[in-house]
């Protein structure tokens, strides 16, 4: 027996909210070389503490919108529009692609969602062509994600390229799954109940954010490879420094 909704949206405020526990906790313990990484610590907490509150509200039954297409839960989607964007900037503080390309990653993140809400609030044709306009936008996140990236991250040193490349993988893999969820609900195809909608959701969600906040901050040692405050830069290289070997330092040659 799959339990309701609400008890799903009750799991994921726990996970989310426990999720939030870890990087809060190594921002304030720091580590070995007094650097607090307060950005990516931060934004790691931002990602399951928005999520928390999400979920929180929709275990409340907070955020319901009728709509054409249904009840739709705008929590959620407000939700993904505030930690997917933190979760790819955490990916572009790793890998410190040109401004340019992490805007425009972050920009068609925003363009997938929204076509996700158009699509959620409005039925037949219509519906299918916004979630096609969703997935031609998710193919383009998609090689972003797997070529222009990894561009920018070659450069770096070999722990961070192991890390940045573990969470990449872990954000491809999950996310496109997304989509799947969505045809089969009752927003797509109706082939599954809206408990076990939320069922799967939680799930990916749970592995999506807590699970990529553990892979970071477990990979945190990699964050002493990089430079404090050499930042994103659109009009030049930057340059990222090995705390062990001050002689040592690599440049990352904006796209």
């Amino acid at each position: 027996m799959i339990a309701d909704a609400a008890v799903w949206a009750w799991v994921g405020f726990v996970a989310m909210a426990a999720g939030t526990v870890a990087p809060l906790w190594a921002w304030l313990s720091r580590d070995d070389s007094g650097e607090s990484h307060a950005k990516y610590y931060l934004t790691l907490a931002g990602v399951t503490g928005i999520a928390a509150l999400a979920y929180l509200a929709m275990g409340l039954g907070v955020g319901v919108v009728s709509t054409p297409g249904g009840d739709l839960e705008i929590v959620r989607y407000v939700d993904w529009l505030l930690t997917t964007p933190l979760l790819l900037l955490y990916l572009g503080l790793l890998a410190r692609p040109s401004r340019g390309v992490l805007t425009g990653l972050i920009g068609v993140d925003v363009v997938i969602i929204a076509a996700g809400i158009a699509a959620s609030a409005t039925t037949g044709t219509l519906s299918w062509a916004l979630f096609g306009v969703g997935g031609v936008a998710y193919v383009a996140l998609v090689y972003g994600l797997l070529v222009a990236l990894p561009r920018s991250a070659s450069a770096a040193g070999d722990r961070v390229r192991a890390v940045f490349g573990t969470l990449r993988n872990i954000t491809v893999v999950l996310w496109t799954l997304y989509p799947v969820v969505w045809a089969l609900a009752p927003t797509g195809l109706g082939l599954v109940t809206p408990a076990t909608e939320m069922l799967v959701f939680v799930y990916l969600d749970i592995v999506s954010k807590v699970g990529f906040v553990v892979v970071a901050v477990g990979g945190a040692d990699a964050l002493t490879y990089l430079t404090a405050g050499s930042a994103p830069d659109s009009t030049g290289p930057v340059a990222v420094g090995d705390a062990d070997d001050t002689e040592q330092t690599t440049v990352l040659a904006d796209d």
